[in-house]
């Protein structure tokens, strides 16, 4: 059974509760659905009973450590579900937790096999484009700068956005509005954004970036 992701044409263009849950740059940002986010606890919640019960009978053999393969990893005292990307060399594997928008490195030896019934529930990270922001000055990549500055601004934030664009079915171009942290801080992202130099302003719904979701 495959994994599916969001399907971003079939969410609704009206505001949607949010919680950004990591920043790579202002064109590649990963949300969670707020309303969603029990669904994920609970999944999470009940693979860990399941591993610490079966974890024993469920090592994945390594000759089936391939690109694509769904399997479960530990990290910490939780597990999570994730999918095969990449081989490196014979010992290691790059896994993509599409749940979280992150990639990690691990030894093979440390694949599960994940059950179809933890793969019924749709990937839940978003990866989402700021709408008509572009880097300061004539590059298409984000510098580093604005890349910190910008993680620092919405890291584990929550706030409020509104699809402009669905791309590929599984991403989108946004806008978002900041839940406020204090009575004096804008709840305007882009004002923050231009505020702080890490960003400038364009037409153009969303323009090709380094990193990004064009």
């Amino acid at each position: 059974m495959d994994i599916k992701s969001i399907n971003t044409r079939e969410l609704s263009r009206g505001i949607l509760h949010v919680r950004i849950i990591k920043v790579d740059s202002p064109s590649l940002i990963w949300i969670q659905l707020y309303h969603a986010r029990e669904d994920l606890k609970e999944l999470i919640e009940d693979l860990t009973r399941q591993m610490a019960r079966r974890g024993r009978g469920l090592i994945l053999n390594p000759d089936h450590a391939l690109p694509d393969a769904y399997v479960a990893v530990q990290e910490g005292r939780t597990w999570q579900r994730g999918v095969i990307i990449n081989l490196e060399g014979k010992d290691t594997v790059t896994v993509a937790l599409r749940d979280w928008g992150r990639v990690i490195r691990r030894p093979v030896t440390d694949m599960y096999i994940l059950e179809d019934r933890f793969r019924e529930l749709n990937w839940q990270a978003i990866p989402c484009g700021l709408a008509h922001l572009r880097p300061v000055g004539a590059r298409s990549r984000w510098s580093r700068n604005s890349r910190a500055l910008t993680r620092l601004l919405l890291g584990r934030r929550e706030g409020w956005m509104q699809i402009l664009e669905p791309i590929e079915n599984y991403a989108a171009i946004i806008t978002l509005e900041l839940k406020r942290e204090s009575e004096d801080e804008t709840s305007s992202l882009k004002d923050l954004l231009f505020s702080m130099g890490c960003a400038l302003h364009t037409d153009a719904k969303a323009v090709p970036t380094i990193p990004g979701i064009l």
